[in-house]
């Protein structure tokens, strides 16, 4: 019986250790797929991800070639690129309800925002749909009590937040297809604190924020500038061809005054 039980216990260590042994090995596909499955979910649109690297005993993470695609309704395919995203853990701070985190820096990115017909911004859609497709945390369908994993989600404590050196692509339909090339100003958040859900859409307001001044400064405002630029220029050549004509009636005129002159003098 004894040698039974001690089989049965090597048999079991020997299972775990091959789990834990496979998960460390599996570590980053495992991640990047549970970006894809549960990013696709949350933002109920199209979630990629090329590559995850993550290093345990450094607390440190590197997310690559992150897409988010647009929501339907836009002509747009992709709504974010994110070429590297680093992360770098607190692990004396992080446990079961919390992942702490001391710095996400996003480089280079590339965000895509369109305003269709309808006048709907993509990004705006993208934050709406943040914890409608099951990413949050809703209240069973029976009425019963939330399992534990529900009533108290994983959140996330984020000391800094980094997204700089952003490229702006955007294409606002209503004003006849037009597109702008543009960059955002850095944006840097401090303390953030929340679900994933939470601390995204602060994120996305923030984005939108930029998107639309810098699209407002950059680019309706430079068009107005060079409408009105080229309103000038026809004024002013209306001018120059008003002064040319006066000049020239004058001259006629002169010219006119001085032959009844010579006439009446005889010459």
């Amino acid at each position: 019986m004894k040698k039974t039980i001690w089989a049965i216990i090597i048999i079991l260590m020997i299972a775990v250790a091959g789990v834990v042994f496979y998960v460390f090995n599996n570590l980053d596909a495992i991640v990047k797929a549970a970006i894809e499955e549960y990013g696709s979910e949350a933002v109920n649109t199209s979630v990629q991800v090329e590559e995850v690297g993550i290093w345990l005993t450094e607390g440190t993470a590197v997310i690559k070639g992150l897409s988010v695609a647009n929501p339907d309704g836009f002509s747009l395919p992709q709504a974010f690129f994110l070429g590297e995203m680093a992360v770098a853990l607190d692990l004396e701070k992080t446990d079961k309800q919390m992942i702490a985190i001391d710095v996400i820096n996003i480089v280079a990115p590339q965000v895509f925002y369109e305003i269709n017909a309808q006048r709907q911004g993509s990004l705006n859609v993208l934050k709406d749909n943040l914890g409608m497709g099951g990413g949050a945390a809703d209240a069973p369908a029976d009425g019963g009590t939330p399992a534990a994993s529900e009533t108290a989600p994983v959140k996330l404590d984020i000391a800094r937040f980094e997204f700089r050196d952003a490229s702006l692509h955007a294409k606002v339909v209503p004003l006849q297809d037009k597109t702008y090339d543009l960059k955002l100003p850095a944006l840097v958040l401090t303390d953030l604190r929340g679900t994933p859900e939470q601390i995204s859409r602060q994120v996305l307001d923030r984005l939108i924020d930029h998107a639309k001044n810098e699209i407002r400064k950059q680019g309706l405002d430079k068009e107005l500038a060079e409408i009105k630029a080229k309103a000038q220029q026809r004024i002013d050549e209306e001018k120059a061809k008003l002064e040319q004509q006066a000049d020239e009636r004058i001259e006629e005129e002169k010219q006119k005054a001085e032959d009844k002159l010579k006439n009446l003098l005889g010459r």
